[in-house]
């Protein structure tokens, strides 16, 4: 249903009591949140799906608190799963990536109401002072959307055509976009795609170096990722290089790049699971239960009991895209029991 059709369903919905309703329904089943970054500037504006305003998240919180719903640490919620023990109206909260964000803006708010969370930290990027760099052309991109692109034959960049088939210039914004995303993903080290990202600041008037020093769409550092463990955040899973390929040997490695770079700063092993944009396939499973992992989440939407497959459970994605009732919504059960409806007659 179009957005403005469903809020109206969804205030109409809990006026009646099905939201209410819904929770009685499924209240032993856990609600896992998925969150990624938290607005520093205007990253809600840039990627709406991916951060959300830390009042937001602040009101999220204090609806979980005054709504009696029980936030757990992941791996208790697992253990009362795979016992079919599930408290009534268990809450996970889960973050994933690890963006800088989530040590300055998230915590702060974790510790106000003491629950706990998990991030789910991807580690190619610890210990680089640099943004993610796909996410850094975008930004930039879309920082400019609204002025005329430079002439392309201007960003002199060794390696980097920027012309079609023909040989004419680029005049198409995403076309370019992509272009350099791609040539910046072929260079050998971030040091490289760093200074592809000050060239490309000053062909579209754009200060990377500003970019870099505020940390927008930067990941924390070893010692922030040490700090947050120590806070009473529980680091887990979530691949090196945020992919996570079918092939055995190349998955294996993932998986054990991301040990070797985190393991070490925590002091304990990591058995939980995020894949990295929510893609995953069965044929992972195999691979995740020889590494010794417990549980993997996906960004798949539904709700958690003891039924659900360890290695593709389900949440309730967050974001500065999901209004205050959509989000009440999802926590009360109500959107599952559509799709239940959904699924039955569908």
């Amino acid at each position: 249903m179009k957005s403005a059709i469903k809020v109206s369903v969804f205030y109409a919905a809990r006026a009646c009591g099905l939201f209410a309703l819904s929770r009685r329904i499924y209240r032993h089943k856990v609600r896992i949140l998925c969150y990624h970054g938290f607005t520093l500037h205007n990253e809600h504006q840039f990627v709406p799906g991916l951060f959300i305003e830390p009042e937001v998240f602040r009101r999220r919180l204090h609806y979980l608190q005054t709504r009696g719903y029980r936030v757990q640490r992941l791996g208790d919620a697992f253990e009362c799963i795979r016992n079919d023990a599930i408290a009534a109206d268990t809450v996970v909260l889960t973050i994933d990536d690890g963006f800088y964000s989530v040590f300055s803006r998230a915590v702060p708010l974790l510790r106000e109401f003491d629950v706990p969370a998990t991030l789910y930290l991807t580690s190619y990027y610890l210990d680089e002072d640099c943004p993610v760099f796909t996410l850094a052309v975008d930004y930039m991109f879309w920082l400019t959307r609204d002025a005329d692109m430079p002439d392309p034959s201007r960003l002199q960049v060794s390696g980097l055509t920027l012309t079609d088939a023909s040989g004419r210039a680029l005049r198409d914004a995403s076309a370019v976009c992509e272009r350099i995303k791609t040539h910046g993903q072929s260079l050998p080290d971030n040091a490289a795609r760093s200074a592809l990202l000050h060239r490309l600041g000053e062909w579209l008037g754009c200060d990377y170096q500003q970019l870099k020093s505020a940390r927008l769409l930067n990941l924390v550092s070893n010692s922030e990722m040490r700090s947050l463990s120590r806070s009473g955040i529980d680091v887990q899973l979530h691949t090196h290089r945020h992919r996570f390929p079918v092939d055995p040997a190349l998955a294996r490695r993932e998986i054990d790049d991301n040990r070797a770079a985190i393991e070490p700063g925590l002091g304990h092993d990591m058995r939980h699971f995020c894949y990295p944009s929510g893609e995953w396939d069965e044929r992972h499973w195999p691979i995740l239960r020889e590494q010794g992992i417990l549980t993997a989440t996906t960004c798949t939407s539904g709700l958690v009991d003891s039924d659900t497959a360890p290695y593709a459970m389900p949440r309730i994605l967050d974001s500065a895209r999901v209004s205050q009732i959509e989000f009440e919504a999802e926590v009360s059960g109500f959107c599952e029991l559509i799709r239940h409806v959904r699924s039955r007659f569908g």
